[in-house]
């Protein structure tokens, strides 16, 4: 009787020890997901990294080239806007998509985007030799009920006259 309670007991103990390295497990890959979760929230809250716009010239004419570059936390797609403002008239020159990227959860890897559109002279015949600012703009989506503040970067800039 006593073997056949040993051996029980032995086989109860074999369970046990199972069942709490089981739970370990269940725990370790939870708190991972977890730890992965907050990552891509912290991600999702801030979608812009940095936008940066730069100009060959401040003094714009036909045939200068903007170069605008972003970088996303590529959890979700990023619009880019780039336009050419003078006191209340604006005009947008270019834009650029940022997608995201695959399985963007797990995958905490950036996304960066370029343009590096010219000013024709079609588009600068709409305004008036003088000041004006280049301003690129971009706009994260809306995640976790919270819709990013748009980063703005502008540069002053000054429209040549025709010659």
């Amino acid at each position: 009787m006593t073997t056949a309670a040993k051996g029980s007991s032995k086989s109860a103990w074999g369970a046990s020890r199972l069942f709490r390295v089981f739970k370990r497990v269940v725990i370790i890959v939870a708190l991972l997901y977890v730890a992965v979760g907050a990552w891509s929230l912290y991600r999702a809250w801030f979608q812009v990294r940095s936008l940066d716009v730069r100009v060959v010239s401040e003094n714009i004419r036909p045939g200068i080239p903007a170069v605008v570059e972003v970088v996303t936390s590529g959890v979700a797609p990023a619009d880019v806007r780039l336009e050419l403002v003078q006191g209340a008239h604006a005009e947008m020159l270019a834009t650029l998509r940022v997608v995201p990227t695959r399985n963007p959860f797990f995958n905490p890897r950036t996304r960066q985007g370029t343009m590096m559109p010219t000013f024709t002279p079609d588009f600068l015949a709409h305004f008036q030799p003088g000041p004006a600012i280049v301003r690129a703009t971009a706009v994260g989506r809306r995640m976790w009920l919270r819709t990013p503040a748009p980063v703005v970067h502008e540069i002053p800039v000054v429209i040549a006259a025709e010659r």
